[in-house]
């Protein structure tokens, strides 16, 4: 029977700084490019993997300062090498609690709005780059 499960997340880091408490949402696909290998002969198109795909977004509650949200996507922002960690839940990795690490992925803006009596979130798109799943303890 499947199990359910009510988001939190754990960790977040984004270029190795632990942004975890201004975390609100992460959305991400992850997967590989489909390349066609279609043969004379074949009945059917013939598709295999090609390169590593991966597209995602973080809604981060903003905050200022060093080491804060807006000073961390500031620095990353266009360079192409940004290393995001994400553990979903508490506890030792495992099949039932991965960590998701994107590399060298490209946040190529950080939307900057301010809604008078609102608290401000920054909605940061990333892609690109390379992803891998841990379930090692």
């Amino acid at each position: 029977m499947a199990t359910s499960y009510v988001g939190e997340i754990t960790s977040l880091t984004i270029g190795g700084v632990d942004l975890t408490a201004q975390c609100n949402k992460v959305d991400f696909t992850v997967g590989q490019t489909a390349l066609t290998i279609t043969a004379f002969g074949d009945a059917g198109e013939r598709m295999t993997g090609g390169l590593q795909s991966v597209d995602g977004s973080l809604d981060l509650y903003a905050s200022y300062g060093a080491g804060e949200v807006e000073a961390v996507l500031y620095d990353e922002v266009g360079t192409g090498t940004t290393d995001i960690v994400l553990v979903i839940k508490p506890g030792a990795l495992s099949a039932s609690n991965p960590e998701y690490t994107f590399t060298s992925t490209m946040i190529a803006d950080y939307p900057l709005a301010i809604d008078h009596g609102q608290i401000q979130i920054f909605t940061v798109a990333f892609s690109g780059g390379d992803w891998s799943r841990d379930i090692t303890p």
